[in-house]
């Protein structure tokens, strides 16, 4: 399995979270070819000599500076003019003397380029009275030779977790030890997560990201209707086997943040069979005193399916959520025996913009995305196919680009191809147009 710098780019979300990983990997490759040395980068901030990462012992002995610039898509005046910014930045640094200059890049230059690159390079060889090894270009090409000879180029593609997920498929189709018997397409094309669920279940970086999350502050995990927010949150907590107070939001018409605040006074009630103090007439109050006499020591309080599209309402609900945790810390802090509850809330809309106080904010919650599946949707797709006994590599192209990266459209398909119990290429592509009709346009 081959992957290029387009692959990486798409691995890491975006360009920004991609420059950011180059430099790490950069850091990587340099750490491993030079591991007699001292290589690191270096904290971006002024006055930092241009440096993004480098060789030697700084202060003390001329150095090697590396320079990683992820330019990908183009090559102009303004990569140009960073190019040589950066080396002037670190040739007139008075903190370190400079031994030699790497430029490191994802891309091959084409002859324009190229030939740009040999004139400044000379020229600036010459201006400084130096050998032409002063300077030295590494493309992308030549990174992923050094990856791949260094034996990091699966490490930092990522192609180690997609051998496991094949692995793991394999051993899905030939052995099956993970499938129960007699097992049910609903159990497989689930929505709502329970244990029998388990051996279906895609495992993402975000439940890494989630379980850690949860042991250092509360949680506000976001993400676009299908993305697997509840599933995520059910999951992780039945398998690290955390006790969780579910109050589902679903069935319930929100007009105003009270009516949020009824049903988890309500479901928290129900939950630990402690009635609300009646001459109490503040909701905050009531739940943190329900939660404070519960007598738990360790449990997640989970508020999900908040959905609302009036943006008024819901900036009142997102304040109501702060005021409720921060009111709970204040009063609990002298309780040990609630110093474990936490909440996880989950929503549609991004936390932060509908938040007013956001410091105050930042201090209650982690914020944890759930849209990540752009790179996940052919696991989960190789998943279904396996547990399913369903040949459909021909339309695999199609079904993962119909599902627009959301595995509630990729599993209603996946629902349409098995009811009419036909996979030719027909057939396949009807029930993505009926998916799209009743999943997409319906909502």
């Amino acid at each position: 399995m081959d992957r290029d710098w387009t692959d990486f780019k798409s691995l890491h979300g975006n360009i920004a979270g991609a420059r950011e990983a180059f430099e790490n990997a950069c850091e990587t490759l340099y750490r491993k070819e030079f591991d007699e040395q001292n290589v690191s980068q270096i904290e971006v901030r002024k006055g930092d000599g241009g440096i993004d990462i480098y060789i030697g012992e700084l202060g003390v002995e001329p150095i090697t500076v590396i320079q990683c610039k992820f330019f990908l898509e183009s090559f102009g005046d303004s990569q140009k003019s960073q190019i040589r910014e950066s080396f002037e930045t670190a040739n007139t640094a008075t903190k370190f003397e400079l031994k030699e200059w790497i430029l490191c890049i994802p891309r091959v230059f084409d002859i324009d380029a190229a030939a740009w690159w040999t004139k400044w390079k000379k020229k600036q060889v010459d201006l400084n009275s130096k050998d032409n090894s002063f300077i030295k270009l590494v493309n992308g090409n030549a990174i992923i030779d050094l990856l791949k000879k260094l034996d990091l180029y699966n490490q930092v593609f990522k192609i180690e977790d997609s051998i496991k997920i094949a692995e793991i498929h394999e051993a899905l189709i030939s052995k099956r030890p993970c499938i129960p018997k007699g097992v049910k397409p609903n159990a497989v094309l689930f929505n709502n997560y329970t244990a029998k669920n388990e051996p279906f279940y895609l495992e993402r970086d975000i439940d890494t990201e989630f379980n850690g999350s949860l042991d250092i502050n509360n949680i506000w995990l976001f993400g676009k209707s299908g993305a697997g927010k509840t599933a995520l949150i059910n999951r992780n907590l039945i398998q690290n086997k955390i006790e969780y107070c579910f109050c589902d939001l679903s069935p319930v018409t929100i007009l105003k943040s009270d009516d949020v605040l009824d049903e988890i006074l309500c479901t928290v009630e129900d939950k630990f069979e402690v009635e609300r103090n009646p001459r109490e007439k503040n909701k905050l109050k009531q739940i943190t005193q329900v939660l404070n006499k519960s007598g738990t020591s360790k449990i997640v309080i989970v508020i999900d399916e908040l959905s609302v599209q009036e943006d008024l309402v819901l900036k009142d609900i997102a304040n109501q959520f702060i005021q409720l945790v921060t009111h709970y810390n204040n009063q609990s802090n002298n309780q040990s025996n609630n110093d474990e509850l936490k909440f996880v809330v989950s929503t549609i809309c991004e936390p932060v913009k509908i938040i007013r106080n956001k410091s105050k904010a930042a201090d209650c919650f982690q914020y944890v995305c759930c849209d990540s599946w752009q790179n996940y949707s052919i696991q989960l797709f190789d998943i279904l196919c396996a547990a399913l006994n369903l040949k459909l590599d021909d339309s695999k192209d199609l079904i993962i680009e119909s599902s627009k990266n959301s595995p509630r459209i990729l599993k209603y398909i996946f629902k349409k191809i098995v009811i009419s119990k036909d996979v030719s290429e027909t057939a396949v592509e009807r029930a993505i147009q009926i998916t799209l009709e009743e999943v997409v346009d319906n909502g």
